[in-house]
């Protein structure tokens, strides 16, 4: 396990590893628990230091029932950002029945945090302009599995605050630092030009194609209602079906990996070179 957070110009996987270790120490962190108070405070710190103007946006998808957002920006620019970078926070499950959710939950948080950092380097400032990050409440649903009327709370949320002020493009992260982990674009729900995107970025780092690949299926997740509102999505999300840590306890640090949390934050930062047009020179 990585000893301490590094100051380098570029992605750490080690750094990620450590976010992922701290939010895991608050314990399991569904909506409206202290735990996930606790974890919104730990984001809003972390991206402040760094210069973000973080925001956070409370609101309730059923009478008595809070839920919270985290947005950030950089810069003093207001308006909408072009790039949307999201995750869920939330993990699944009440009292005896909480998860810890490391890779569910955890590691996208911890790679957004990290990009947080790596963004705010002035190299990356044209990047930073245009990209906005959340954090997501809600993902998870109360029942067993998400549906139209259940989970995506949160994003289904800031869909319809927004109105008609969206962002271009969205990539969201979900269950992304698992060891070995396979990441299954969904090309049902993703735009043909963002596929493209994908692929190409991860030919241009050289990540290996089988672990890096297209899902020919949809998946609930946050994506979801930005692109039915037409936003250019693009889901990065573990194959997790039939997998034997899913919603157990069995998600925990010991899947985590900083190889894994280090591949994605490079990939990311790949894409939004790509997508925003910025030289990786500029």
């Amino acid at each position: 396990m990585p000893q301490r957070m590094e100051v380098t110009e570029t992605f750490s996987g080690n750094n990620a590893y450590l976010h992922c270790a701290k939010i895991c120490a608050l314990g399991p962190r569904p909506t409206g628990s202290a735990a996930y108070a606790a974890q919104v405070e730990y984001v809003k710190e972390q991206l402040e230091r760094e210069g973000w103007r973080v925001k956070i946006e409370e609101f309730e998808p059923y009478p008595g029932r809070k839920m919270r957002n985290v947005h950030a920006v950089f810069g003093e620019e207001n308006g909408t950002r072009k790039m949307l970078l999201s995750c869920h926070i939330d993990t699944k499950g009440q009292g005896n029945k909480a998860i810890l959710g490391a890779d569910d939950g955890a590691s996208g948080e911890a790679v957004l945090l990290e990009l947080g950092r790596v963004l705010a380097r002035p190299q990356n400032a044209r990047l930073a302009a245009n990209v906005e990050l959340v954090f997501f409440d809600g993902e998870e649903s109360f029942g067993e599995r998400i549906t139209p009327e259940d989970g995506l709370f949160g994003s289904r949320y800031d869909v319809e605050r927004r109105g008609e002020s969206l962002p271009d493009m969205m990539i969201n992260l979900d269950m992304v630092g698992g060891a070995g982990k396979t990441i299954g674009v969904p090309v049902w729900d993703t735009p043909p030009g963002m596929c493209e995107q994908y692929c190409k970025a991860v030919d241009a780092l050289g990540l290996p194609e089988e672990r890096w690949t297209l899902h020919f299926g949809s998946f609930w997740d946050d994506h979801r209602p930005f692109a039915e509102a037409g936003v250019e999505t693009l889901n990065l999300i573990a194959s997790f079906k039939g997998a034997n840590w899913w919603h157990t306890q069995r998600d925990n640090m010991s899947r985590i990996s900083a190889t894994s949390l280090g591949e994605t934050g490079a990939l990311v930062m790949q894409l939004l070179h790509q997508l925003l047009g910025v030289d990786q020179s500029s």
